[in-house]
């Protein structure tokens, strides 16, 4: 089975009070996703982490994707320092990434993927551009620019399975979510993608955090 997550910020302290995340440390944080995942991966299944892994020093952060004992696959998000949103220096990184992490594979950007009942999804960091923003003022007669434009996904009609947006939606018409402030600190099986995507476009909020998370 495959199994999706994004956004897990391993080493981000502040990530817990921007994303209400029910954790009283960043160690805290870090050893309840890694054993969140645990639970529900077996051998054999493979795990896509759509980006965004950790923040802080990688030598103690991106270890902790490596204890998920399963194959997997990252797609970079623009907090990953290999992502090409950092610009040529993001180039040293794409080894250590796959070191650290223990990687299968590594997309630097986007791809796409046939799910198990037929459908081409695309998988992205990054949701489908925002037509409503780009070009608007914000409040201080700013125009808005979308500075991650170029590596976002061209809508083509397709399904997207994304992050990057933590807890504003799980669901977003043709664009799924799959980060971990979205479904409750674990990742979403392909199966539960299938369901929603047989459900058709709609928007869905989030699954609550468990009021208490597990320890380590």
């Amino acid at each position: 089975m495959r199994y999706f997550t994004s956004d897990t910020h391993y080493g981000h302290q502040n990530i817990i009070r921007y994303c209400h995340r029910p954790y009283t440390s960043v160690d805290h944080m870090n050893t309840d996703l890694v054993n969140r995942a645990a639970e529900r991966l077996q051998v054999g299944d493979d795990l896509w982490h759509l980006g965004d892994v950790a923040l802080g020093p990688l030598d103690s952060t991106l270890t902790h994707l490596a204890r998920i004992a399963v194959d997997v696959t990252l797609v970079a998000g623009n907090h990953d320092r290999c992502h090409p949103c950092n610009g040529t220096r993001g180039e040293r990184f794409v080894e250590i990434y796959r070191e650290r992490c223990r990687l299968a594979d590594l997309v630097l950007t986007n791809t796409s993927l046939t799910l198990s009942n037929g459908i081409e999804v695309n998988v992205s960091h990054f949701p489908y551009a925002d037509p409503t923003i780009e070009g608007r003022e914000d409040r201080h007669g700013k125009v808005i620019t979308d500075k991650f434009a170029p590596w976002r996904v061209v809508d083509d009609g397709s399904w997207l399975l994304c992050g990057h947006v933590h807890e504003r939606w799980r669901q977003r018409g043709r664009m799924i979510n799959v980060g971990v402030d979205a479904w409750a600190g674990r990742p979403v099986s392909e199966s539960e993608l299938i369901e929603l995507i047989e459900g058709g476009p709609q928007d869905i909020d989030v699954l609550p955090w468990p009021r208490r998370a597990l320890r380590g």
